[in-house]
């Protein structure tokens, strides 16, 4: 994924969504990630938006520049080396909250409030403009909980809003 974050990973998930559609694995089909993985579960809900019939995201990355701005110096560096510098055209181009307008499926969102490494505050960004949109989701946010899962306890309280959500969205 360095220099196309977003670009060929994308692709490849589109791919596997393309592949259990068309050999009728499935009937219906979401997306869910963690991180970076729900990073990607945002970025597919937006930009190949008619694919997906839900989306579960969690400690999601919403909008690179933002958290460009608000990381420390090693995650920085980190999204730096990701987009091979300090590139703001290509993370605007790839972040999530560039396609919001265009999400049409349920989201759930999952989001720790104390995540240092995937800020709260451009997810809250992200929400409000499914708010402005109308659009239909999910917000679950954990109070005392960073970006790491250490316990069991951390485990539950992230999978049990995504298991709710499914109980409703999928019939």
């Amino acid at each position: 994924d360095i220099g196309d974050p977003g670009g060929g990973d994308l692709s490849d998930v589109v791919a596997v969504r393309d592949y259990a559609v068309e050999r009728g694995i499935t009937e219906k089909i979401g997306i869910m990630g963690y991180s970076y993985g729900g990073y990607m579960t945002l970025l597919a809900l937006g930009k190949v938006s008619g694919k997906w019939d839900f989306g579960i995201a969690g400690a999601s990355i919403a909008d690179w520049v933002e958290m460009y701005y608000l990381s420390d110096s090693f995650f920085k560096n980190f999204i730096e080396t990701l987009f091979m510098g300090k590139n703001i055209e290509l993370m605007k181009e790839r972040s999530p909250i560039t396609y919001v307008d265009n999400v049409k499926c349920p989201l759930c969102i999952i989001h720790s409030q104390n995540d240092t490494r995937t800020p709260l505050i451009p997810v809250l960004r992200y929400v409000q403009k499914l708010q402005e949109g109308n659009k239909m989701f999910y917000l679950h946010i954990i109070p005392n909980l960073g970006h790491a899962i250490y316990m069991m306890d951390d485990a539950i309280d992230i999978l049990l809003p995504a298991l709710i959500f499914l109980k409703k969205i999928i019939r």
